[in-house]
């Protein structure tokens, strides 16, 4: 009785704390945040510019509409949106170095990315698969790849399928990361996707982009950060690994980018 009797008054002090808790979060100065790219994709190539928020501002960031864009001395100019791109017709090449340079409030930052050659992707494949655990029975989808690069490469893959009822792509699986240390060199290979099953008629796509060891590390932590579920668990949120120089955040990235398209039988 005497233990329930002390259990409660400390529920009651508890309880009656009142007093509110200040604390103090510095309003920093907002960084440059730098969003580029260059692919081996007609006019896909672009670098993206805002300002960080602080804590305590909007989440609404600010776009950079009056900085100097260059990739390999070639001018990116503002299109809008904080959005800068080269002349038409600009197009990336595999086994290039790029290297960027913004010019923005007195400050300059730079950036070097080498565009690695995708692997071969030969084909796609269907296989007829019964129900299991969550996944439904449908046709499973593999590719047919060869890859001979060395030392290790890594790759960054999408895919999705057609949305018959929006009229446009959909993309089902987002950000999927892999290497090739753990597939043959030298011969032709097999490659079952996870989580794929689609029914006959169903046109499935998927985009295969090369990507080099800082991109991979990057895109390998913001997964991390932004994929689990929250909780008491969950990662501590922190900066993101970057390779732009001069105290810039955010990623340059070089892509050599394949893309196929399956109608499922």
């Amino acid at each position: 009785m005497r233990q329930l009797f002390n259990f409660c008054i400390a529920v009651l002090l508890l309880a009656s704390c009142k007093d509110p808790i200040i604390i103090d979060i510095p309003n920093n100065s907002p960084l440059l945040v730098v969003e580029g790219v260059v692919s081996s994709e007609l006019d896909s190539s672009f670098v993206k510019l805002t300002l960080s928020s602080n804590y305590y501002a909007s989440p609404n960031y600010k776009i950079v509409e009056s900085a100097i864009v260059k990739i390999n001395g070639i001018d990116f100019i503002h299109k809008g949106s904080g959005v800068y791109k080269a002349y038409d017709g600009f197009i990336g090449k595999v086994d290039s170095t790029y290297e960027l340079s913004i010019s923005y409030d007195n400050k300059t930052y730079t950036s070097t990315s080498t565009m690695v050659p995708m692997f071969r992707v030969d084909s796609l494949s269907q296989t007829y698969k019964q129900k299991e655990g969550f996944l439904p029975a449908g046709n499973s989808i593999s590719y047919w790849g060869f890859d001979n690069r060395t030392p290790i490469k890594y790759t960054y893959f999408q895919s999705g399928f057609f949305d018959a009822d929006k009229g446009k792509d959909s993309v089902q699986y987002n950000l999927v990361l892999f290497d090739n240390n753990s597939t043959p060199l030298g011969k032709e290979y097999a490659f079952e996707l996870p989580f794929t099953r689609f029914n006959s008629g169903t046109s499935f796509f998927c985009i295969f982009r090369s990507i080099d060891k800082p991109m991979y590390d990057f895109l390998k932590e913001y997964t991390s950060q932004s994929s689990r579920a929250p909780g008491p668990f969950k990662q501590q949120p922190a900066n993101l690994p970057s390779n732009i120089k001069g105290g810039a955040v955010g990623y340059f990235a070089t892509y050599d980018v394949k893309r196929f398209r399956y109608l499922v039988k």
